[in-house]
């Protein structure tokens, strides 16, 4: 007889916080929330799956799955780290600060558009924490709140004219490459 391992304490916090919704989502909707598979959502959840006739094997979630989980069903980082998984309490925190960057960015005039794809630069720096590092070393300068406003206008005029810089020089590097050197 075979006997199936109880789900580690984060599974356990993850489908009673599901439960607990209002409304309560199914672990089908959970999944789709989060951005993985129903059948993963419950093998997570169970602490175990099946892997074929009678053998059960145990189920651990990796810290980024566990994070995108508990994100969907409102378990905050000090709660993972409580159940034992501060790898997934970090990442959770690392998704929560990335949230924050794009709705601060989002709420800029002209930047709303930036803060909705992963932007990464040539040398593979991510760019809205550049963005949000000039932004907030703008905020905490020591200058008058009327300078700073300038700075922010003008820090976000040039993202935006860099931008449309980049986009003029593309829309010409198409058209030499593909013959239509006509005036565009």
């Amino acid at each position: 007889m075979n006997v199936q391992p109880g789900p580690p304490a984060e599974a356990e916090l993850i489908q009673q916080r599901r439960e607990e919704s209002a409304p309560p989502l199914s672990r089908r909707q959970a999944a789709a929330k989060a951005g993985i598979s129903p059948s993963q959502w419950s093998d997570v959840e169970r602490g175990h799956k099946r892997a074929g006739s009678g053998v059960i094997v145990p189920v651990q979630a990796t810290a980024e799955t566990l994070a995108r989980m508990a994100r969907t069903v409102g378990v905050s980082a000090e709660e993972l780290a409580v159940a034992g998984r501060e790898d997934a309490a970090q990442q959770l925190r690392m998704l929560e600060h990335e949230g924050g960057l794009r709705k601060r960015i989002a709420a800029i005039p002209g930047l709303g558009v930036v803060s909705a794809h992963p932007l990464t630069g040539t040398d593979g720096k991510e760019m809205l924490p550049l963005i949000a590092e000039g932004l907030d070393a703008i905020e905490h300068a020591n200058l008058p709140n009327a300078a700073k406003r300038d700075l922010t206008s003008m820090f976000v005029d040039n993202l935006i004219h860099d931008a449309v810089r980049r986009h003029a020089e593309l829309l010409l590097m198409l058209r030499i490459a593909t013959g239509d050197v006509r005036s565009g």
